[in-house]
């Protein structure tokens, strides 16, 4: 259970769950890359899953994405926005706690690392600063690669005829929130209980949240 058993009073997300390091909460969005963005209008709130390119300068944290002209999202141009990047998760079954064999008060929950940034939605419709979004996000993606892709590579005129289809957006983070909630209220036996579950699963987010467990447990 997610709920007031893993609180504590009078904050949310918990204390203990809440990662607040400017640096580790740029890394983990640099690295997640693709997030979603969300809005609420007239119509009610609108999501939609985006790739963002981030930037630190004068104004300070800044995501750059890009979206079809038709995302009803345009509609909501400077309201307040957020953009959700989420990690790894995993069903933590109470089994795992050494804890439930002596007095058995244990629950399943669920562990999870995500971060969230705050702001106001700005549309860019400049072919310049859009061409030079569609720059960074290539080369960022496609570093990785001895052959790597650019907008430069197809015929002349092709990706400026479909960016015709596309506007970019930005958003100045006025805030960046991190949850990291890996079983720190509960006990040093009981989470290594968790490391060594979650580990023994076939699943690459349970023995994602498992290292990042452990790695907590060197901290």
């Amino acid at each position: 259970m997610t709920g007031s058993h893993d609180q504590t009073a009078h904050a949310y997300p918990p204390t203990a769950f809440r990662e607040t390091r400017q640096d580790v909460l740029i890394d983990f969005i640099r690295r997640t890359v693709f997030g979603h963005l969300i809005t609420a209008g007239p119509q009610g709130p609108v999501a939609i899953g985006a790739p963002f390119v981030l930037r630190e300068g004068p104004e300070g944290v800044t995501l750059e994405a890009h979206l079809a002209r038709a995302n009803p999202q345009l509609q909501n141009a400077s309201a307040p926005a957020l953009v959700l990047f989420q990690g790894p998760d995993a069903y933590v079954r109470p089994g795992w706690y050494p804890s439930k064999a002596r007095d058995g008060k244990a629950v399943p929950t669920w562990d999870y690392i995500s971060v969230q940034a705050r702001g106001r939605l700005e549309v860019l419709e400049d072919p310049a600063w859009l061409r030079g979004h569609l720059d960074a996000i290539s080369a960022q993606q496609e570093a990785a690669f001895a052959d790597p892709w650019s907008p430069a590579d197809p015929p002349p005129g092709f990706v400026d005829a479909l960016s015709r289809g596309i506007v970019g957006v930005r958003l100045v983070a006025t805030s960046l929130e991190g949850v990291w909630k890996l079983s720190q209220n509960h006990p040093t036996e009981n989470r290594l209980g968790v490391i060594q579950g979650l580990g023994a699963l076939e699943d690459d987010g349970a023995r994602a949240i498992a290292r990042a467990i452990a790695a907590r447990e060197t901290m």
